[in-house]
């Protein structure tokens, strides 16, 4: 593997990045490659090529807003820009799931003299982002809509190349609104006018070097390798669902005529990789990885059966087990009977010895390695 690593690594022709959304790597043309960043800076309403690296002026230029700022108000203490920096620097990753590959830019600001600060201003200013309509986790988009009729049209909101889109002083003026402005929260003890001029230095000076050696400046948009970038993501553009189906995360959500179902979205470019049953992890390592499936089966699927077609133990084969073991009737489900939903749970309620008997008798008797994990994985 190192050996193909460095072989790559001198082929001047061939580019290796990394798949956007996936954890994955692809091998591309370079001259393509390069085509196709030269495409993107040839837009000179968001990149500005520069003659002179400007680092030192942008280091200048905050350390005196940043001394203004201290000599102010104690209240909040922002350290000042100290050391040696240099320029950001510009890659592209592949967007394999659109239609012609195109790339994803991101300008890694690690180097720069901002960076440390923008990250500092993200953390003083994000607890002024509403959060009402703020979703952190499949988890609680899953219990927003678990009473959710499935009348009306199921939407999405989503925005092209978001981060390089977002206006800069359209977006300042909303943090502004809110940080100052905002009669349910206190206003920052930071001046305006600094503040201001700090988010414009961290957003619309932030200089980058390119493969070919070239400088550029991003002057609109928040640069996609910026801490500041989710901060300024407020935009929106209202994208419909073409056959009443819509995927948010991992969550497939499918508009029924009882109401909204759920169950799991994978993208087109997931390749479907796992841990290997014949690798030579613990076993324990294998047991997480199949109880991770397990749980999020049950957790995003509403009904049995997407829980089943997301789960590697066949149903038939598994129920045929079950039955062996455990002493129970199948009947409908019914959602206005409370003891239907009682009765459901009373075979791992009071047989829970003979179910386990059941799944350690699937973990012999299969030949799949798969379901001979995840058999194990459930009965411990």
């Amino acid at each position: 593997m190192k050996k193909a690593a460095k072989e790559l690594k001198v082929k001047v022709n061939i580019t290796v990045r990394c798949v956007d959304k996936t954890a994955a790597f692809i091998l591309t043309d370079t001259a393509e490659y390069h085509k196709k960043l030269n495409a993107i800076l040839s837009d000179d309403s968001k990149f500005e090529r520069l003659t002179r690296n400007p680092t030192d002026d942008i280091k200048r230029e905050a350390n005196g807003v940043i001394s203004a700022v201290n000599a102010e108000t104690n209240a909040v203490h922002i350290p000042p820009i100290q050391g040696d920096y240099s320029l950001g620097y510009l890659y592209g990753n592949v967007k394999t799931h659109k239609q012609g590959n195109p790339l994803r830019p991101i300008i890694s600001q690690t180097p720069a003299p901002t960076y440390a600060l923008a990250k500092r201003l993200n953390q003083i200013l994000t607890p002024y982002v509403p959060s009402r309509y703020s979703l952190q986790s499949s988890a609680e988009f899953l219990e927003a809509i678990k009473d959710t009729p499935g009348t009306g049209i199921i939407a999405s909101l989503d925005v092209e190349s978001l981060f390089t889109n977002v206006p800069v002083d359209e977006t300042i003026d909303i943090i502004f609104d809110r940080v100052y402005r905002n009669q349910s929260t206190a206003p920052l003890n930071i001046p305006e006018a600094s503040l201001h001029k700090l988010l414009e230095i961290f957003t619309k000076k932030a200089p980058f070097s390119t493969h070919r050696g070239h400088m550029f400046c991003q002057n609109d948009g928040v640069a996609m390798g910026s801490p500041l970038r989710v901060l300024f993501a407020n935009f929106y553009m209202v994208e419909h669902s073409s056959d009443d189906r819509l995927p948010f995360l991992d969550v497939l959500v499918s508009k029924t005529e009882d109401g909204l179902r759920t169950s799991i979205y994978t993208k087109k470019t997931n390749p479907g990789l796992s841990l290997s049953s014949d690798s030579e992890c613990p076993t324990r390592f294998k047991s997480t990885t199949v109880r991770g499936f397990v749980r999020r089966a049950l957790s995003h699927c509403l009904t049995w059966q997407d829980t089943h077609r997301y789960s590697t133990v066949p149903p038939k084969y598994l129920w045929s087990t079950l039955k062996k073991h455990v002493d129970t009737t199948l009947k409908s489900w019914a959602d206005n009977r409370w003891e239907s939903r009682i009765n459901s749970v009373e075979v791992v309620r009071f047989q829970a010895a003979k179910v386990r008997d059941a799944l350690l008798e699937v973990r012999a008797s299969t030949a799949d390695p798969a379901i001979k994990i995840e058999a194990q994985a459930l009965a411990e």
